[in-house]
């Protein structure tokens, strides 16, 4: 079977999905015997109040391309309440991906991308081999404030903005520092994307340079910007360029930055370690 009939067929399959542990669903690739399969499991940590059927084109973007896909969610409370929502998240995640000893690749999306942050954190003497990372919509600890107040309903909004502040003052909130200072000082040095639109009023593009910048000094950089003028809000880019075009781009900045002759392994073949690429290398696809 070549491998665009086997991408055909895998587009028409529906992939099985299984509860892991809270807020987190595992989706299983439908196999082929004997085929070629990509060896990394995507980990997918969507946005806050994303609804399924929105965040089933993303992981089915995925499964499509014969990965398997870890989706985390995250609830307003594991914000608000970092020590008991959005760390244990984290943990339980460095613990699943440790057991499965895997090859990994991150899609962090608007708050997703402070989940992303805090596994790699807990993460850093972990067996799991992180090979590429995307980040969609990247958020900073500004942009929390605002990113809260939006995944409420809209009569909810000044509440959850409150609430934020509040947590600000009175919440331990050191995690949400030490992912910001990770960004900016120690970032992963693996393979990175950045999706962001200039139109972004939850993050915008001007606090997105110095991360940006941090991550070209010690990892390869792709860049897709949507222009100002084309006025897409937060967390909307797959929408505006379409879910074939979003994943081709996407897709084509995974191979890249694979290493030579590990381009997949069989349905019965165990993942094997990536290395890392040398050079940095930044593609502005604005």
């Amino acid at each position: 079977m070549t491998a665009s009939k086997l991408f055909s067929k895998l587009r028409r399959a529906t992939p099985k999905v299984v509860n892991c542990f809270r807020g987190a669903q595992l989706y299983q690739r439908q196999r082929v015997a004997n085929e070629v399969y990509p060896p990394e499991l995507i980990v997918l940590f969507t946005w806050l109040g994303a609804k399924q059927k929105h965040t089933n084109k993303f992981a089915n973007g995925w499964t499509q391309r014969g990965h398997d896909v870890l989706h985390v969610t995250t609830p307003v409370t594991d914000i608000l309440f970092p020590k008991s929502g959005a760390e244990v998240t984290a943990s339980r995640v460095v613990d699943f991906l440790d057991y499965h000893d895997t090859n990994v690749i991150f899609h962090g999306m608007s708050v997703g991308s402070y989940l992303t942050r805090l596994v790699l954190l807990q993460g850093r003497d972990a067996t799991f081999r992180v090979t590429h990372q995307i980040f969609d919509s990247f958020i900073t600890k500004a942009g929390m404030e605002s990113g809260v107040g939006n995944a409420v309903n809209p009569r909810y909004s000044d509440l959850a903005k409150l609430s934020v502040k509040l947590a600000r003052k009175f919440v331990d909130l050191s995690s949400m520092n030490e992912a910001e200072e990770f960004s900016l000082t120690t970032p992963c040095p693996k393979p990175t994307m950045f999706v962001h639109s200039k139109a972004d009023k939850i993050t915008p593009y001007s606090e997105m340079v110095p991360v940006i910048n941090a991550a070209t000094k010690v990892c390869p950089v792709r860049l897709l910007i949507i222009p100002e003028e084309e006025k897409i809000p937060h967390i909307s880019i797959m929408r505006f360029l379409g879910e074939e075009k979003y994943m081709s781009m996407v897709y084509d900045f995974i191979e890249e930055y694979r290493e030579p002759g590990l381009m997949g392994c069989t349905a019965e073949a165990k993942s094997t370690s990536f290395g890392m690429a040398e050079s940095s290398n930044i593609a502005a696809l604005s």
